[in-house]
């Protein structure tokens, strides 16, 4: 089976994630700027940050430039600070599976955030993604390519 990890990170927190999990998968590690032909790929797994309760901007125009993903496997995964995780995934779903690729599996968890207001910078969710949380990410990259049948690798 071939893999890859696509992912766009802004912060680190997203980059964390996708690292973890091409290292449970063993898949290739690619930002999403990175061009790549993804026909010698069996799973793709696609990773971004939530903004406004949706991918990153990157991620969601790499989205709609994808060529058939017919006989794929897909799976999702982001960072998020609060809330929008479930839209975000759901969106990276509904377009995959467009697509024509079989979505197979979801993760996320909560990142540090900074936000600057008034009083100066505000720092949340200090230390995420932590060690479990990179743990469980990793465990995520382990079950999707058990997921994967011996079939698809070829």
């Amino acid at each position: 089976m071939k893999s890859i990890v696509i992912y766009y990170s802004k912060t680190g927190n997203t980059a964390k994630i996708a690292t973890a999990i091409a290292e449970g998968i063993g898949a290739k590690l690619r930002e999403v700027e990175e061009l790549i032909d993804l026909k010698e790929f069996n799973l793709i797994c696609i990773g971004t940050p939530v903004y406004s309760f949706a991918p990153a901007k990157k991620i969601k125009n790499f989205l709609k430039k994808l060529p058939s993903l017919k006989g794929k496997k897909v799976a999702g995964f982001c960072t998020f600070h609060w809330i929008g995780a479930k839209f975000t995934i759901n969106y990276i779903r509904k377009i995959v599976e467009k697509k024509g690729a079989q979505f197979i599996g979801e993760f996320s968890c909560k990142g540090e955030s900074k936000i600057i207001g008034n009083l100066g910078p505000k720092i949340w969710l200090k230390g995420r993604p932590n060690k479990n949380d990179l743990w469980r990410a990793k465990e995520f990259g382990e079950k999707l390519k058990l997921s994967v049948s011996d079939t698809d690798s070829r």
